[in-house]
């Protein structure tokens, strides 16, 4: 398929998938979960979309993709990490925890943003060397985009229920 024809086509993907709803609860209830069907669909408006805002060629994307996928898995599990334990976001509201507590949180928190930062600088070298430097560095800006238009979306979806 041609460069020229792809990038309407994931326009037209991301336009038909744009409306869906989201649904389902987790067993972690802080954070409710998205039904597999429709994660799968936000993962491909994603994917159109920042195959779209980066103007990526075919073989661009070919090889950006995989590793775009495995970066978000970890980036999955780090936060889940984060999230999760005796110091998670919600123990660290609490007001009742001893110095030594909050310490050992705060200690956990910094250990975990510096894991998030190892693999953002990690994966930033990969990505530069399957899409370039001035593409790696308008990625973040995409990703903030769409979810943004995300939000909107389950916002405007909420008001109209």
């Amino acid at each position: 398929m041609k460069a020229h024809l792809i990038h309407p086509l994931l326009l037209l993907l991301f336009a038909s998938l744009a409306f869906t709803t989201l649904h389902a609860q987790d067993d972690d209830a802080e954070y409710p979960a998205i039904a597999a069907d429709r994660l799968e669909q936000i993962k491909a408006q994603k994917s159109a979309f920042i195959t779209q805002r980066l103007n990526l060629t075919t073989e661009q994307a070919r090889l950006f993709w995989p590793i775009y996928d495995r970066y978000e898995v970890e980036k999955q599990a780090l936060r889940k990490e984060m999230r999760g334990g005796r110091y998670g976001n919600r123990a660290l509201e609490k007001t009742d925890l001893s110095e030594a507590e909050a310490e050992k949180a705060l200690n956990q928190r910094l250990a975990a943003k510096f894991k998030e930062l190892e693999l953002r600088t990690r994966y930033t070298e990969e990505f530069k060397k399957s899409i370039g430097a001035v593409k790696t560095l308008q990625l973040e800006g995409a990703e903030r985009d769409f979810n943004r238009e995300l939000l909107k979306r389950i916002r405007a979806q909420g008001r109209n229920r």
